[in-house]
């Protein structure tokens, strides 16, 4: 979470043409802010009007000063990223034109030859180390006339490969390869979902007194989006993080068939987007979310559920600090505890500045801690207390930036009064779980690891009762992939059959259409969770 600061207000007084490159994203940040809390319809027209005609403007600037404001994610700049395959792919399939791999990049040869290498026929292997070409050179034989872009070649060569989309992803990331994107149809002006009707108000509404209260009650405008209108909201997301060269692993590689809105009130919206089967965690849910007002997106993040509690944090972009962060954000925690029954929320050292300079530097510990988060670690926690006391006493005071960091030490939480503190998960425990899982498959001996997830497998399919080959294809593989970690509590065979057959249920719901149902289903079924974490914890 960035530092709070009064949004600009937008009228009719703002310059119609921008001057140089500076005052043209100053005037783009003003113009944001004012289609997002407008004060008046007219205002808001006005706004999209200024809005349209500064992407033409910025068309007309020369190349030079259109250079100053790359990688900002302003319409009309360039933006240079090594992006995730989700977003590589989805680039080449939108804004086909516009997307190429980065030449200059010193790095490109060796990305290049980590991803192809592996997929290349063997009769071409002379010819790709040959010394008489270069890279770029070899890639313009191979691909031919075909293919809009070399990006686009190699993406499809990939795809086309039969590695596993887990595989491949992987591959991708850590061959890093640099992608340029020119923003002709794309930036921060264009990221909107359209609305009918743009909300307006006189004032932002404040935090509330007693967060916790709010959050625990119900929150009646939440609904899955039917997959073309979770289209548009992805395409949205997606654009409004990669021009700014942000990731979120759920955007990046998002499920289509499970994107929820909440209505937030006063024009306000949380899409909260999950991730394809696939690419799930193990025994974390994952999913990204964006804060938009108007249809402007104002904050992203995201959340990852596990069992009765939920890992989450928040940024605001910088042109909406100083608005309702607070009573957003207060909102989001409602529409998680509504969809996946979080009682405590957790905020991460790095959400509050551990390894985070921005976070620190916006003093965003104190942005939680105002909304009822406090440290797990006793030590943080009386340090906390006598910062809020020197606060309270001295409103000007600010916490010094190694104060900051220390209390950046530990996580945040806050807990529901319904929460049990028995259901407690530290997420240090799901390392100790996954090598729990790997101690079980050890135990299968010298076979291929895939033998060995099927034999243990099938052995607890047995155990629980279930038919496995009435599942999905997804469904499968989620309790395979589940099943090492499963296998490895003891006693299995003496659990009830009634919660043997709900074991069975939770790990085949990690493959569900929608992760929210293994939530639930883990949620409503405890007896899993709790076992681990006191093996975890018992070491």
């Amino acid at each position: 979470m960035a530092a709070d600061r009064q949004a600009t207000p937008v009228g009719s007084t703002l310059p119609r043409a921008p001057r140089s490159w500076r005052a043209s994203a100053a005037h783009a940040d003003a113009l944001l802010a004012t289609l997002a809390f407008p004060k008046s319809r007219p205002e808001f027209a006005d706004a999209e009007r200024a809005a349209a005609a500064l992407c033409v403007a910025r068309g007309r600037m020369p190349a030079r000063l259109r250079r100053r404001g790359d990688d900002s994610g302003h319409d009309g700049s360039t933006t240079r990223h090594c992006f995730d395959l989700g977003i590589a792919e989805w680039l080449v399939a939108r804004f086909p034109g516009d997307v190429e791999i980065d030449w200059r990049d010193a790095g490109v040869s060796d990305a290049l030859d980590a991803l192809l290498r592996p997929v290349i026929a063997r009769a071409e292997e002379d010819g790709f180390d040959s010394d008489t070409l270069s890279m770029r050179a070899w890639l313009r034989v191979a691909r031919g006339d075909a293919w809009p872009s070399d990006l686009a070649w190699v993406l499809d060569v990939l795809r086309r490969s039969g590695d596993p989309l887990p595989r491949r992803a992987a591959d991708w990331e850590r061959a890093a390869l640099p992608i340029v994107w020119r923003l002709r149809e794309a930036g921060l002006l264009r990221a909107r979902l359209p609305v009918d009707r743009p909300a307006v108000r006189a004032r932002f509404r404040d935090t509330p007194a007693r967060p916790a209260r709010l959050i625990a009650a119900p929150l009646r405008r939440l609904r899955l989006l039917p997959p073309t209108e979770a289209d548009r909201v992805i395409a949205v997301s997606r654009e409004t993080l990669a021009v700014r060269c942000r990731e979120v692993h759920a955007i990046s590689h998002a499920n289509r068939n499970e994107v929820w809105l909440a209505d937030l009130g006063a024009g306000t919206s949380l899409a909260v987007i999950g991730v394809v089967p696939p690419l799930r965690l193990s025994l974390e849910a994952n999913y990204g979310l964006v804060l938009f007002a108007n249809g402007v997106p104002v904050g992203y993040g995201g959340v990852s559920p596990l069992f009765r509690q939920a890992n989450t944090g928040i940024n605001i972009f910088a042109p909406f600090r100083g608005t309702e962060a607070g009573m957003l954000w207060v909102r989001a925690l409602q529409a998680f505890h509504a969809l996946f029954g979080s009682r405590r929320f957790i905020a991460s050292p790095f959400q509050i500045g551990g390894g985070n300079s921005e976070a620190l530097r916006s003093g965003a510990f104190w942005f939680y801690h105002r909304l009822g988060f406090r440290p797990s670690d006793p030590a943080v926690a009386a340090l906390a207390d006598a910062e809020a006391a020197r606060r309270r006493v001295d409103r000007s005071y600010r916490s010094p930036l190694a104060t900051l960091k220390r209390l950046a030490g530990a996580d945040l939480r806050l807990d529901l009064a319904s929460f049990d503190p028995r259901d407690a998960f530290d997420e240090r425990w799901l390392a100790g779980a996954a090598l729990r899982g790997t101690a079980r498959l050890a135990d299968e001996g010298r076979v291929a690891r895939r033998v060995a997830v099927d034999r243990v497998a099938a052995r607890l399919a047995r155990m629980l009762g279930v038919a496995v080959g009435r599942w999905t294809a997804d469904e499968r593989d989620a309790f395979a992939r589940l099943a090492p970690v499963a296998a490895s509590i003891p006693s299995l065979d003496r659990w009830s059959s009634k919660e043997r057959r709900a074991l069975a249920g939770v790990l085949a719901a990690k493959g569900g259409q929608q992760e929210r149902g293994f939530v639930l289903a883990a949620s409503g079924s405890p007896r899993f969770f709790r076992s681990l974490a006191g093996l975890c914890r018992d070491g």
